[in-house]
């Protein structure tokens, strides 16, 4: 039962809301055609009738011009990927240069630890990966 007291409790503050919010768009729009119909008063029917073209084919070609950007390409909105920009330091064409002492550090590591090497493949892999670039380039 407290579920459905809840409802009807939302409901009406809801509803209340809306009413209030409902109340004030009317006050606003009461207050802007009092304002206008006391401007408009000393003008006579044909002025008020070309006015009232004026604002609707203004107004009105508004309206056509939002509905068509909204249809319209554009391309400043749009996201662009880039290329990649590597740092300046790397470059394409240099190649990983292993050098003996750092062979050897390899090597030293792989003896003194081969559990770690057991326990993690991906640091095997890696290591292998050095070793082969590195007889990759002797044999060069």
């Amino acid at each position: 039962m407290k579920l459905l007291n809840k409802n009807i409790a939302t409901d009406k503050l809801h509803e209340t809301a809306a009413t209030k919010i409902a109340g004030v768009i009317r006050q606003t729009q009461n207050w802007f055609a009092e304002k206008m119909k006391s401007a408009t008063s000393k003008w006579k029917l044909k002025q008020q009738w070309i006015f009232l073209c004026m604002v609707c084919i203004i107004f009105g070609g508004l309206s056509i011009l939002a509905m068509a950007n909204a249809f319209r390409k554009t391309t400043q909105n749009t996201v662009r990927p880039e290329a990649i920009i590597f740092p300046k330091h790397l470059h394409r064409d240099e190649r990983l240069i292993i050098t003996d002492k750092e062979f050897r550090q390899v090597q030293d590591f792989k003896q003194t630890h081969p559990e770690l090497l057991q326990q993690m493949p991906e640091l095997a892999d890696s290591l292998y990966l050095i070793e082969q670039i590195y007889f990759s380039q002797k044999n060069k």
